[in-house]
């Protein structure tokens, strides 16, 4: 048996060596040849602007001081109106650099590239697995799924919860009509398109429950808060939120 396993493991590395010899990695962002190990080319990794601390201990956006306390510190907006959901964290500011891979995820069937982001949201959201019971995806309409063929949140919620062994419910959460894109729309406005846009279904399964929600970007978090809303109305305990990217205003 301890042979056999041997062999297997030998086997495994041998293929691994042989594919990356006739398909070497690329930088997702540049193309240019990288090392097995790496996820991206060096120059393309110092370009990204990963959100760090200090930070909003409840939705995550970079604060403007220079020194971390170590306290519980909030943004404006959090210390004015605390939102739905109970913490949110994302990997990445939301510009053009961070954008670009999202994109390729999203709309080029680049759906390896959930690795990549995967392994970054193991490293943001690392605060949150513990407290977690369920990780469920933004759900999308099933007709937009149906012409894109897959919903990136429901790829990175799968292989999140796989690597951090947790249950996955993809159908739990569900819309009920096609909504507009949100990209342009005022707070107010995206508010507004997703009023009643989300349902829940299988309360049993997120009733008394703390659930991590993820998405590709946290912009104006109506989204977030719009599922928290109808998760928290059916039960859940506590709705976390964790992100790709996220806006943040200069």
């Amino acid at each position: 048996m301890e042979n056999t396993s041997k062999f297997k493991n030998i086997f495994k590395t041998l293929l691994k060596n042989i594919v990356n010899y006739l398909f070497p990695p690329q930088c997702p962002y540049c193309e240019k040849i990288i090392d097995s190990k790496q996820l991206l080319c060096d120059e393309c990794y110092h370009k990204i602007h990963f959100i760090q601390a200090p930070k909003c201990y409840w939705c995550s956006v970079p604060l403007p001081i220079e020194t971390d306390t170590g306290e519980k510190m909030l943004c404006a907006k959090c210390l004015s109106k605390r939102p739905l959901y109970d913490m949110a964290r994302s990997v990445f500011v939301y510009d053009h650099f961070s954008r670009l891979l999202i994109l390729k995820f999203k709309y080029y069937d680049r759906n390896d590239l959930r690795h990549i982001l995967v392994h970054y949201l193991l490293k943001a959201g690392n605060d949150l697995f513990d407290k977690t019971d369920l990780v469920i995806p933004v759900p999308m309409f099933w007709l937009r799924r149906l012409k894109r063929q897959y919903n990136q949140s429901s790829v990175l919620a799968e292989l999140l919860a796989k690597k951090i062994h947790k249950p996955y419910y993809p159908d739990v959460l569900y819309r009920t009509h096609h909504t507009e894109t949100q990209t342009h729309k005022t707070s107010k406005e995206r508010k507004q398109n997703l009023k009643d846009a989300f349902q829940a279904r299988h309360v049993e399964l997120i009733q008394g429950k703390r659930i991590l929600l993820i998405d590709d970007v946290l912009t104006t978090g109506a989204t977030a808060e719009s599922c928290t809303k109808v998760l928290k109305k059916n039960g859940a305990k506590a709705v976390y939120v964790l992100t790709v990217a996220r806006t943040v205003k200069k």
